[in-house]
């Protein structure tokens, strides 16, 4: 394995034709750190590159002292120890604690050095009385690091300044589940990203630009992208090396993680989805937009339907036009769909409004920073930017290198053919530098921040998230970096999710379960009237499921339970306690991860025992009745074609009517209320809002205000709750703010 500082040149745009988003960069002979074994093995570049720094001993103020004789240890003796000790440095002590082992906690008046705690250490040491004394310091949690031996030559996902702090991120998520579609010049085949790599589709139409000679298929493999002189047009110069763009760009994002070889991925647990649309003069923009559409799960004429929707699409690619109305339509439906796109920002150095597609409405589009944390030279700025990510920056000094030890690029998965690709699996690595690679640094946080919050979150309250944890540019930034700089750990840290709603204390009110990415899972009383009493710790660990379900009554004693799926499908039961606790769990299923949406919905049926609803991936509804004893009886279908829908909620009776109903938001956050018919099945659907797109979370089942009606409550992409009274009669009297931070 190598690790190479690859030759760039800025692709051309041409007419009608989008190219990659590669800042130029180097034209000097790529560095190579010698032939390598067959097996992939740490290369001498690894070695030679500066490792984080130690982090120098912050100061103490706070100690602790044992003495060997307890009667030493009275009150009026130690302050006498402490005391002297002290005042050789001029300051006092304050003896604060004991410990659970007889030792005492003592705090100096002043934070000490690591010369002047070592000299206080020595004077209590010297106390014949004294049997030890250390320092009172503080542990923080460690996340280890992967063990990909390129690892720490990423400075971009590390926590230095640059960094976006993914191994923080990592303690609470790797994107598992999520499909991040890489919309560019293909892929090849690389040890490193096969694993996390699905089938894609080649979308270029045309066989004579594609570069493969055919239209498109099924292959989409990158066939290299290189270009001979006048090939692009009259006087194109040509370009003669292959980019391999499709396989960089990817492998930030997915690259197979912590298997020994290589490097990491922002989101390992994610699939990366190539669809083909860049060929050796670049890409229609006709083709781009079916991409993104057939990406998207949207269907296209002359394409199969994507069996794989990306939650995520990668668009490091641009031009310096408008942007084009096709462009804007497709962007338009995907985003409906559910997807958050996001664009590089381009690098003319110039206002990020003039390049498309990142100046399209639904957008999210990405300037790059280097690794001061500072804005790129290369790169756009302007009020057209959303946010900031790293991007690299592989300026030379005046001698001509750059200015460390390996280029401050962006490290990634790369092939070695010069023109087409080598024929064995790819093991080299490749520094670039471009908006091309902090696109997909977002790319790979909001796939991180899509299997956090869940199949309900909406692109717009992925956004929101994203840009609103950003961090301060380095130096300012008064060109403009929009929000700042992406920081992953701070996205998915401290998110407090809504995850089920009903009365589990047995008081007769509607409570809420929230968990915490910690797995902490809070219950919060409701007060009967609209707020929340002291919540209260009712389990932990439970950030080992994948979805949390409140069916109700489910096992026939009366008492509100929780049914949880874990990340191998299987389903447990855990039977509440009527006391806001749980009693043992049992097991009531298993293959229930191939359903993109689960409900409580209360009893549909209308055998009065609790059942569940749950679409699978093609859209079909099926109801799951609960058979009283916290079992199932034989499942049925209620309905298809729900996949149109973005979230999909079990409140109860809102019509009055005595008959469990269905709440689901259409993908342009429309509300409609479905009624329950009290056999199994639903009537004609009726709109109950719009605007809806906005919320994160949407559940009820209870009465929460105490007027005797069906609430529902949901959660917007700024983390506030928020109560909507129901009217008994199918819709809502208005809501209120129950509460922030519930993001």
């Amino acid at each position: 394995m190598s690790l190479k500082r690859r030759a760039r040149f800025s692709a051309v745009m041409m007419s009608a034709g989008i190219a990659a988003l590669v800042a130029s960069a180097f034209t000097a002979p790529a560095a190579q750190a010698g032939h390598d074994p067959a097996t992939p093995t740490p290369a001498p570049s690894f070695q030679s590159v500066p490792r984080r720094p130690s982090v120098a001993t912050p100061p103490a103020d706070q100690f602790i002292v044992k003495f060997k004789d307890q009667a030493r240890s009275g009150s009026a003796l130690r302050a006498e120890s402490f005391g002297r000790a002290a005042a050789k440095l001029g300051a006092t002590a304050k003896d604060v604690r004991a410990t659970a082992g007889g030792a005492r906690v003592v705090r100096i008046s002043k934070e000490l050095s690591d010369g002047d705690a070592g000299k206080l250490l020595a004077e209590l040491r010297a106390d014949p009385a004294v049997a030890y004394a250390e320092p009172d310091f503080k542990l923080q949690a460690k996340v280890a690091d992967p063990n990909d031996p390129a690892f720490g030559d990423q400075w971009n996902l590390s926590a230095k300044t640059g960094g976006i702090r993914a191994t923080r991120a990592w303690d609470v998520t790797r994107g598992n589940g999520q499909v991040v579609a890489v919309v560019d010049t293909g892929i090849t085949s690389h040890v490193d990203l096969n694993e996390n790599v699905l089938d894609g589709y080649d979308m270029i139409a045309d066989p004579v630009a594609s570069g493969d000679h055919d239209g498109r298929d099924a292959d989409a493999t990158d066939p290299g992208d290189w270009s001979s002189p006048g090939q692009c047009g009259e006087g194109s110069p040509g370009v003669p090396l292959s980019s391999w763009h499709g396989t960089h760009v990817a492998g930030i994002i997915a690259a197979v993680t912590g298997n020994g070889v290589g490097m990491a991925g922002i989101a390992p647990g994610a699939k990366v989805l190539p669809v083909r649309v860049l060929g050796p003069c670049g890409g229609q923009v006709s083709d781009i937009a079916d991409a993104i559409l057939w990406a998207s799960g949207a269907p296209v004429t002359d394409a199969p339907l994507n069996l794989n929707p990306a939650r995520v699409i990668n668009l490091s690619l641009g031009g310096t036009e408008a942007c084009p109305q096709t462009f804007q339509d497709a962007i338009d439906t995907a985003t409906a769909r559910g997807s958050i796109v996001v664009a590089a920002a381009g690098n003319e150095m110039a206002q990020a409004s003039d390049s498309t597609p990142a100046n399209c409405r639904n957008v999210v589009s990405v300037a790059a920073s280097g690794a001061s944390g500072a804005l790129a030279p290369y790169s756009n700025f302007g009020p057209g930017v959303d946010i900031t990510a790293p991007g690299g920056d592989m300026t030379p000094t005046v001698d001509g290198q750059p200015d460390s030890g390996v280029p401050n690029g962006i490290l990634s998965t790369e092939n070695d053919g010069e023109t087409t690709a080598t024929e064995a699996p790819g093991t080299n690595y490749y520094w670039s530098e471009g908006t091309s690679f902090a696109a997909p640094h977002v790319s790979g946080a909001a796939a991180l921040l899509m299997a956090q919050m869940g199949p309900t979150a909406t692109p717009a309250a992925v956004e929101a998230r994203l840009k609103r944890t950003a961090r301060p540019m380095t130096g300012g930034c008064p060109q403009g970096c929009g929000a700042g700089r992406l920081d992953a750990a701070l996205a998915v840290l401290h998110m407090s999710a809504v995850v089920a709603a009903g009365d589990f204390n047995g008081d007769g009110k509607a409570d809420v379960l929230a968990r915490e990415n910690s797995g902490i899972l809070w219950l919060y009383p409701g007060n009967g009237a609209g707020g929340w009493l002291a919540r209260k710790q009712v389990g932990s660990g439970w950030n080992g499921f994948t979805l949390l379900v409140a069916p109700g009554d489910f096992n026939g004693d009366r008492r509100a339970d929780v049914l949880a799926r874990d990340a191998s499908g299987a389903m447990w039961l855990y039977p509440g306690n009527g006391a806001g606790g749980w009693l043992a769990r049992k097991q009531v299923g298993s293959g229930w991860n191939g359903f993109t949406a689960i409900v409580g919905a209360g009893d549909i049926n209308g055998d009065g025992k609790a059942d569940v609803l749950a679409r699978d991936t093609t859209g079909v509804l099926w109801l799951y009745p609960g058979n009283g004893s916290g079992g199932w009886l034989g499942r049925t279908k209620v309905g298809s074609g729900w996949n149109s829908m973005t979230a999909v909620a079990g409140p109860g009776d809102i019509t009055g009517d005595r008959k469990a109903d269905l709440l689901a938001r259409d993908a342009a956050g429309v509300l409609w209320r479905y009624p329950g018919n009290g056999s199994g099945g639903f009537g004609a659907k009726v709109q109950v809002g719009s605007g809806w797109n906005s919320m994160t979370t949407i559940t009820g089942r209870g009465d929460y205000s105490g007027d005797a009606r069906t609430d529902v409550l949901s959660v917007d992409g700024n983390g506030t709750l928020w109560l909507y009274r129901g009217n008994g009669l199918g819709g809502f009297s208005g809501r209120t703010a129950a509460g922030n931070g519930w993001d």
